[in-house]
């Protein structure tokens, strides 16, 4: 009788315990995994690696891309090359549980290799699609896949307050400034983001209207869309901005010098990573809001 006792004792503590997998988690792909919370994780998209520490699981992570800045942590975990087109070797040899990635972050074919060699990987929905909701989606079920879901709970309550404050203070505006993503490598080539990415998120959740909505995706920047997109405030990346020469070199952009923004030198410094929704999204957005409503000095 005891040794029976003991018995369903041990079995309860197995049931209950955080190691033991719920039920199997898809993937926007159909392929689902069903495993307990990795403790070796691979994960391609900044905006997932954000989330991981954000549900305090950031020491599972061994493996990331490059595109990330954050948090400061992030810097001394290995790099498996560029946000889309990671490598398969680096990651196989980082003996992960599980590749955690984005669906425009690893391709099908890159995914289907991964799992011939015996690794569990889970693709999440576009970092884009849906905005914040869409962020919480995914912070959601990555929550569930480590058993945090009370930790995934409060990120989500902290974003909706955010967001909630923010709209409050765009609400008070009541009006939409014409904003511009510039995306620059160097003084000789630029890009427009237009809907379906995140900075299009972004430049909404500031309360702004994205001057590039006439286009999907990136777009390779002219002098005569620019006039035509006519923004109010321009937004670069930090790298960006300083891969042109600052703003003066922005200036020097086809089309910058003659538009709105930059008559009124109006380019605004962005994070790097904000091409993918992210934790942050809000905190990026109140700092785009004030900088574009900010009075000038004078």
């Amino acid at each position: 009788m005891k040794h029976s006792a003991y018995l369903l004792l041990l079995m309860s503590a197995v049931i209950a315990s955080p190691l033991a997998q719920a039920e199997p988690i898809k993937g926007v792909d159909g392929q689902s995994v069903d495993i307990a919370p990795p403790k070796r994780v691979v994960a391609v998209n900044s905006s997932l690696v954000e989330i991981l520490f954000g549900l305090g699981k950031g020491e599972t992570i061994v493996g990331t891309d490059v595109g990330g800045s954050w948090p400061p942590e992030q810097a001394k975990i290995a790099k498996v090359g560029h946000p889309y087109h990671p490598s398969l070797e680096g990651i196989i040899s980082l003996k992960p549980e599980l590749v955690l990635a984005a669906e425009e972050n690893l391709t099908p074919a890159t995914a289907g290799q991964l799992r011939s060699a015996g690794i569990p990987v889970l693709i999440l929905e576009n970092s884009s699609k849906d905005g914040i909701n869409g962020l919480e989606r995914r912070i959601d079920i990555v929550a569930r896949l480590f058993n945090v879901q009370d930790a995934g709970k409060r990120m989500i309550q902290e974003l909706d307050k955010q967001r909630s404050e923010l709209g409050k203070k765009i609400a008070a505006l009541g009006k939409k400034p014409r904003i511009l993503f510039l995306y620059a490598h160097g003084p000789g080539e630029a890009f427009v983001y237009g809907k379906d990415t995140g900075v299009h998120v972004l430049i909404e959740l500031a309360g702004g209207q994205n001057a590039a909505d006439f286009t999907s995706g990136t777009k390779t920047l002219t002098a005569e869309g620019l006039v035509l997109a006519s923004p109010d405030a321009i937004l670069m990346m930090n790298r960006g901005l300083e891969a042109v020469g600052g703003i003066d070199g922005a200036l020097k952009l086809p089309g910058v010098a003659l538009t709105p923004a930059g008559k009124n030198r109006k380019i605004i410094t962005v994070d790097d990573t904000i091409r993918w929704v992210g934790p942050r999204f809000p905190q990026f957005a109140d700092t785009i809001f004030k900088a574009i409503h900010a009075k000038p000095s004078r």
